[in-house]
């Protein structure tokens, strides 16, 4: 599915005045008009300055949405926040923040109270609500259950920090973040390898604060300051990313902690919708101005967004690995079967008749004992099934790392190429002149930009991390082979255990279970490769189609300017326009893309293999 830009959602919340505002007499200067619009008057206006009667700071804000002192927590709930379950659930990230001055009420918009929960928990009701009602044919994995979700939210605010200042007696002291991630498939085996990874943030900002109004000394005027230095890194990053038409390209989101978190959120992968706080008060009116202003500039804003769907198709070598060893444990399995068939024709009866009396004579003990080995046979192979299916997770995420390592080095090779370009394109007498004014070294290396630096630190953590999962690949080899080793012995000790007929079912067994895992792998394969021979026709043909397009506007806009202008077109190229205009007003080749859409569809629907599931019960 094609990456989609979508707008920011940006939505106030006017709470009510509070009770020391009202004892101080403060008015009300924050007024709703509609749903989408709020005034903000000017508290410091007076009608007989003469002065000041043109320098009004009144001013107009238009936002998705506005809500009032009115206004409920499902109200704030059900227009901002519920459309972004269902695409958490389908494999879309999603981030939801309260932005505001302190005491303006963020706590609790998201938080609530018992009578009136917030976002946290009627976003985590909903979601597991949708999730049961889809759980006859999805599977899901939440990283947290519902009751360690409340658990953690509990203890969360326990512990996050809490104290009073002039301003607001629970001012929270610390930024809170939720993340709940919820991993989708389809209860079919033939689709288990398509995931959707879904991830949904809820974060709850400390508010902004003045030292000459919350009166704090000591360690809170050092949190206070902590806070506004990460609060004023985010409406830097949000200044800039709202600038149109600017030619800054790195936003830089390293000034803070607070900044990286929200990265994917502002300028990312992610449905995201920011909730502005502000207090009615005149008291209030900077605070209430100056939020306004950083809600209105995200507004402009745009993410990127794409469904995070698991790409399984590199997985096609490694399913070929694992069949041709299992082939080869088949083969091996088969050589025994048939060299103990061969073994027990050459004995006499008399040692067959006297191996029956002792099997009758011991009957019961060899039963229990053949069951025992049985069972052991059977967890050794799942055993190393498992390994070998974890081996190819693990050979998945190399790849992973390689593909954004390889789009990494892209960007500094582009920068690189970028420089050397520059270099070569300027004039004999440009050089000149930059090595005089350099000196004596004759040199001008321009400074390394930013993203540049950004884009080598990431290198090395991905380099980092593909150490951590090599490392982990290398263990997970060695059990392998531990495990093959002890199947080995097992297999060498069962003769001496067991009879010969039964020593024949167990290797039966385990030779036919080996046979259904590899014909349940090569289906695998199979329909992945046929899904990816699709995608990538489809791929080439969506190219094509915008290619099309482009070459259809160039046409008519060439032909249009040479009807304006009264060129004398020749014969033979007339005839071929008014071929192609035909042609394109009965819209044939739009009924062939079509056509091919759907048999695409229908084709790839019955290339789904129904996967044998191989029961190891016996």
């Amino acid at each position: 599915m094609e990456p989609k830009d979508q707008q920011l959602m940006v939505a106030l919340r006017i709470r009510p005045l509070s009770e020391a505002e009202l004892e101080e007499g403060a008015t009300i200067i924050a007024h709703k008009v509609g749903d989408q619009a709020v005034v903000l008057m000017d508290p410091s206006e007076d009608p007989e300055d003469t002065l000041r009667a043109h320098r009004s700071r009144e001013r107009t804000f238009i936002f998705d949405r506005v809500f009032d002192q009115h206004s409920t927590q499902e109200d704030v709930y059900s227009t901002t926040i519920r459309r972004l379950v269902e695409g958490v659930i389908s494999g879309y990230n999603a981030t939801v923040f309260a932005y505001g001055p302190s005491g303006a009420g963020k706590t609790h918009t998201m938080l609530g109270m018992d009578a009136e929960p917030g976002i946290y928990l009627q976003t985590l009701t909903d979601l597991f609500q949708a999730i049961e009602e889809t759980r006859d044919h999805m599977d899901y994995c939440v990283s947290m259950s519902y009751l360690e979700i409340m658990q953690l939210l509990t203890k969360g605010n326990r512990q996050r920090t809490q104290e009073p200042t002039a301003t607001n007696k629970t001012s929270s002291r610390s930024h809170a973040v939720l993340q709940v991630t919820v991993c989708q498939r389809r209860r079919s085996p033939d689709l288990a390898e398509e995931v959707h990874l879904g991830k949904l943030f809820m974060v709850d900002l400390a508010g902004s604060e003045r030292a000459s109004q919350t009166q704090n000394r000591g360690k809170r005027m050092k949190e206070g300051a902590h806070i506004n230095r990460s609060l004023l890194a985010l409406g830097n990053c949000i200044n800039a990313l709202s600038e149109k038409g600017s030619r800054t390209q790195y936003v830089n989101f390293r000034d803070s902690k607070l900044t990286r978190l929200l990265k994917d959120a502002l300028g990312g992968n992610s449905h995201t919708v920011m909730i502005a706080h502000i207090s009615p008060a005149s008291s209030s009116f900077e605070e209430s101005r100056t939020t306004l202003l950083y809600a209105y500039r995200a507004k402009n804003i745009k993410t990127r967004v794409k469904r995070n769907l698991l790409n399984v198709s590199y997985r096609i070598a490694q399913y070929t690995d694992v069949i041709s060893d299992l082939r080869r444990e088949i083969e091996h399995l088969k050589s025994k079967i048939e060299k103990q068939e061969k073994n027990k024709s050459e004995p006499g009866i008399p040692d067959v008749q006297g191996r029956v009396e002792k099997i009758y004579l011991h009957g019961t003990c060899s039963h229990l004992q053949m069951n025992k080995i049985r069972a052991q046979l059977i967890g050794a192979f799942k055993e190393q099934m498992e390994m070998r299916h974890s081996l190819v997770e693990l050979e998945n995420t190399n790849l992973e790392l390689h593909v954004d390592l390889y789009r990494h080095l892209l960007t500094i090779a582009d920068w690189e190429q970028g420089k050397s370009d520059l270099h070569m394109q300027r004039d004999q007498s440009e050089l000149e002149k930059d090595e005089e004014l350099a000196g004596t070294d004759g040199e001008d290396v321009p400074e390394e930009p930013q993203e540049v630096a950004v884009t080598t630190e990431e290198v090395n953590l991905l380099l980092a991390e593909h150490q951590k999962t090599s490392a982990l690949k290398a263990g997970l080899e060695q059990r392998l082979a531990l495990a093959r080793q002890k199947a080995s012995k097992m297999e060498t000790l069962l003769p001496a255990q067991v009879t010969s007929e039964d020593q024949r079912e167990v290797l039966r067994l385990l030779c036919r279970a080996h046979e259904l895992e590899v014909e349940n792998t090569e289906l695998r394969a199979d329909s992945l490769r046929c899904k990816t021979l699709l995608c990538q026709k489809d791929l080439v043909i969506q190219h094509c189609h915008q290619h099309r397009r482009l070459c259809e506007q160039l046409i008519r806009g060439q032909w249009q300017l040479m009807q304006d202008s009264g060129v004398q077109v020749p014969e033979a190229l007339e005839r071929q326009y008014r071929l192609y205009f035909r042609e394109l007003g009965e819209g044939t080749l739009d009924r062939l893309l079509l056509l091919h859409s759907r048999m695409a569809s229908s084709l790839q629907v019955s290339l789904t293999p129904c996967t044998p599931v191989c029961r190891y019960e016996v």
